[in-house]
């Protein structure tokens, strides 16, 4: 990026500048005028200047121009003027100072919308670019840089220069006019008048900017303890689960108290010099003020002055201050940004970037083809090892195994390959060409990489999987790329040296990849979760997700078409007993007490059983069926047993999950009602905290899974009157807050697998989930709904880093984003997907079959795994040994011999 500022500013706004100048120069006359006007108020309407000599009226509004006396000193008059008295003449000349304020505040107006337009359009085109200069990084580089740092200089510290680029050449221009034809006009009045004015300018312009270096210190300082803060509240908040875990929040805190407090020294210094300049700034405007009454008083009395000429002397110096004090201010302001500018240019203009785009299209490579390693070696910052020198070469197609550690040459040899690390020296030619020279565009056409760690966005996993396919830019020139009223935006991202190209277009490459529409992608998407054996996978989350409002009428009837298909094939397979269904006049005794009264799903927190004993309604309710002294009996007597049984129990132990009571539950609140229950004399009531938390451990209760025989008859029929209470007299506020469970209706707020089931699989019953997946899947097979959970799972939303998906699907996206697009060259590091895996061998092999076509480098950490591959790499900490492995097993087929697995024979490293 450029370095200067004002050349950056005038190189990419030079048009709109020059219009706003212009805007500037026609404004000059009018300024003038308004100066002039007052003099002649004074001097001829209310002194009578204009009808000495005993005239009674004069000329009003009479227009002439005249020619310079080098052009001849020719005049045309355009309009003869009007004839007025003394009073006439007042209000006119009063009417045109008034018309004159309104255009020169019109002038203001445009000059202050076009510079403000001016400045965001800017910004935006600053963030635009060093977003841009931030992607074409290295890798490493990126890596280096603390996300929470470049967040805030893109976002905050870019914010005051985008707010001068408006300023940087139309403030100056605009103000020096101002006070220029302010000080003029007061030296055409009084010579030495002028002269005052102008020794006090000239004493701002010389004094305060010297004063105000220390501010620049110390803004400078601000900017890096801002930053530096900044920085490691985000380091903090990475790494914010550890800390706690290790007890060290006290110490962070202090950490940051620390960094607070010197951000607070210097800003109370920086206010301090401040405010003494600004002080100093108005005594000396102040001052002058002194000298025109003074002085100009005593040139009126001596008739040196007329009084129309001091009014209109000191009606100019009124305009004059406020200019020149912003003058000031913005030269203040062009040392501040300009520090600015060179802080936050001086770490995104890196001296070596990567070339992202090929200007032309990206060429494939040779079906056949060489993949060299020459002398490959890498250190870190102090100069050690991460890869020793390694040499070997393999032909396209083909595969390499590369073995070794977590943490070692491995992982290094990977992320070169895929182009993850350039820092390196000696050399990797694909075909003869370097892969250190080719393009970001060329290298992610050609390599599939994914790592030992899972990089997710948020967005859907359908969206993370396909993000390697969003590279082609639309084709502007088609119809319906730009929405309708998205026009206008679309012009402001030209104008602001912004991507064109819609966020919302279609950016699938389906020709880079190989594909022919939407439907051979979505065939690709599933091939490749059957090669990592995830589809099942896919089909499970798909059952987990919620369904929410709004839901069409199809989508409606097909889930109500689906959940009677469970039911059937419940009944087909006999395997009704795993599920309780929901039925209005039975107590479900796998659900908790809290849907059983309420029999519905909450779609909002105000049913919500840790508060529901607060809830007026709800109050009322189990209030009129007596039922909240037995709740709050049932829940004492819950944490008297769970109490007793977690005495002396780990953190982490199975009987936690057993024995929870719904997601707020909190272990250590139960040791305090325990407590405080011991401590509580029975013959006075319970606090109202107390007992609302016994009724919400009671209402989390279910019998099947906890097994404290706490529930009887009885009770389940005043939970069942209760129910039909709750349902009768449920006020109108609160109808959107329940979803009641109704066989022929969607219930909203609940899973899809719950929608399906309409009820509750059975507590103590063996591999009951699995049963029930299995059926629900054959089900839904059936009856043809299976693609519509399939696309519901792909549309899972994924959370930040992949916080919503569990932990398998997480480690299958890169795997899935490197083979999305058919690179011809994969590099894939499938340990941690493996260790999760029960048939590890089988993924390996279906995974080897796919790429048959590719050249794919395989990263493990278990070489039995692939002891038949031809070419393996095998480290040793940084060290790299280069072996041939046993013939593949095709060959020893057709020999007729069988694998010698295990039977590698070690080569010379460079071999």
């Amino acid at each position: 990026m450029e370095s200067n500022l004002f050349r950056y500013i005038w190189q990419k706004s030079r048009g709109e500048q020059i219009i706003v100048l212009l805007i500037i120069l026609v404004s000059i006359p009018f300024n003038w005028a308004s100066f002039d006007v007052p003099k002649r108020i004074v001097n001829d309407a209310i002194q009578g200047g204009a009808f000495r000599d005993g005239r009674t009226t004069t000329t009003l509004m009479d227009v002439t121009l005249h020619a310079p006396s080098w052009l001849g000193g020719g005049s045309l008059k355009l309009f003869d003027g009007i004839q007025v008295g003394q009073l006439g003449l007042l209000i006119g000349l009063s009417g045109y100072f008034l018309l004159l304020v309104l255009i020169n505040g019109a002038f203001k107006y445009v000059v202050n919308v076009r510079k403000g337009i001016l400045g965001e359009r800017m910004l935006r085109r600053m963030r635009y670019d060093l977003f841009s200069q931030l992607m074409r990084f290295r890798p490493e580089e990126m890596r280096a840089v603390k996300p929470a740092e470049i967040a805030s200089m893109i976002k905050d510290e870019v914010e005051p220069i985008g707010g001068f680029v408006g300023d940087a050449f139309i403030q100056p221009v605009f103000l020096l006019s101002q006070a220029l034809t302010a000080l003029v006009f007061i030296m055409a009045q009084s010579f030495w008048l002028g002269s005052i004015a102008l020794l006090i300018v000239l004493a701002q312009a010389i004094i305060i900017p010297i004063l105000r270096r220390e501010q620049l210190r110390l803004g400078r300082e601000r900017q890096i303890a801002s930053r530096q803060l900044a920085g490691r509240i985000g380091e903090i908040v990475d790494a914010g689960p550890m800390i706690q875990g290790h007890g060290a929040t006290a110490y962070v805190q202090s950490d940051i108290a620390g960094r607070l407090g010197q951000l607070f020294d210097i800003r109370y210094a920086l206010y301090k010099r401040k405010f003494a300049v600004k002080f100093l700034n108005n005594l000396l405007a102040q001052i002058t003020p002194f000298f025109f009454y003074a002085i100009g008083g005593y040139f009126a009395l001596q008739g040196r002055l007329d009084i129309g000429q001091l009014v209109a002397v000191i009606a100019a110096y009124r305009d004059l201050p406020p200019p020149i004090k912003e003058l000031i201010d913005w030269d203040q302001q062009r040392n501040d940004v300009t520090i600015k500018y060179d802080q936050v240019i001086s770490q995104f203009n890196s001296d070596d970037v990567l070339v992202l785009n090929e200007e032309k299209a990206v060429e494939p490579l040779p079906a056949a083809g060489e993949i060299q390693v020459e002398a490959l070696q890498l250190l870190d910052n102090r100069g050690q090892p991460l890869l020793t020198p390694l040499s070997f070469k393999v032909s396209r197609p083909g595969v390499v195994a590369v073995i070794g550690p977590h943490g070692g040459g491995k992982d290094v040899l990977g992320r070169i390959l895929g182009r993850q690390a350039t820092s390196y020296t000696g050399r990797v030619l694909i075909d003869g060409e370097p892969l250190s020279s080719m393009s970001v565009e060329r290298a992610s056409h050609i390599i599939g990489y994914a790592g030992d760690e899972a990089e997710v966005i948020a967005g859907s996993m359908r969206d993370n999987i396909l993000l390697p396919l969003q590279r082609h830019r639309p084709d502007l020139k088609a119809e319906g790329v730009v929405a309708p009223g998205g026009h206008r935006r679309f012009v402001e991202s030209i104008r602001s040296g912004n991507s064109p190209f819609p966020f919302e277009a279609d950016w699938t490459d389906y020709d880079g990849a190989g594909l022919g529409d939407r439907a051979a992608l979505a065939r690709r998407v599933r091939d490749l979760l059957d090669v990592f054996g995830c589809t099942e996978d896919i089909y499970n989350l798909g059952l987990g997700g919620k369904v929410m409002p709004p839901v069409s009428e199809e989508a409606t009837q097909r889930i109500i078409t689906a959940r009677r298909a469970v039911a059937r094939e419940l009944a087909r397979t006999e395997r009704g007993d795993l599920i309780e269904p929901f039925v209005a006049d039975r107590y479900n005794a796998n659900a908790t007490m809290a849907e059983n009264l309420i029999f519905g799903t909450c779609t909002t927190s105000r049913f919500d059983s840790a508060t529901l004993y607060f809830e007026p309604y709800a109050h009322a309710i189990l209030r009129a069926e007596a039922l909240i002294e037995p709740l709050s009996d049932m829940g004492s007597r819950i944490v008297a047993t769970v109490a007793e049984i977690f005495a002396g129990l780990p953190t982490g132990h199975a009987l936690f999950e057993r024995y929870s009571f719904g997601a707020n539950f909190d272990f250590e609140r139960l040791n305090g009602l325990a407590e405080t229950l011991a401590k509580h004399d029975m013959r006075s009531p319970l606090d109202q905290e107390t007992e609302c938390d016994l009724v919400a451990l009671a209402l989390g209760y279910i019998e099947p899974k906890h097994r404290l025989n706490l529930i009887d008859l009885r009770l389940q029929q005043r939970v069942l009157r209760a129910r039909a209470s709750f349902r009768k007299h449920l006020p109108a506020d609160a109808v959107q807050d329940v979803e009641f469970y109704d066989p022929g209706k969607v219930m909203f707020g609940a899973s899809v697998r719950d929608n399906l089931l309409f009820g509750r699989i059975g507590y103590g019953i063996a591999d009951a989930e699995q049963k029930v997946s299995t059926v629900v899947h054959q089900a839904l097979s059936r009856t043809g709904l299976e693609g519509t959970l399939y696309r519901l799972g792909l549309d899972t939303e994924s959370g930040i880093r992949g916080r919503y998906l569990p932990a398998r699907l997480r480690q299958v996206i890169p795997l899935m984003q490197a083979l999305i697009k058919a690179p011809q060259i994969a590099v894939l590091d499938i340990t941690g997907f493996l260790a999760s895996s029960d048939d590890p061998l089988a993924i390996i092999e279906r995974l080897r079959s796919y790429c048959s076509g590719m050249t794919l480098f395989l990263l493990l950490g278990d070489g039995s795994l692939v002891e038949d591959v031809p070419l393996r790499v095998a480290f040793h900490g940084p060290t790299g040994v280069v072996e041939a492995g046993a013939l593949p097993r095709a060959a020893n087929d057709a020999l007729g011999q069988p694998p010698r697995l295990g039977s590698s024979q070690r080569m010379e490293v460079g071999s």
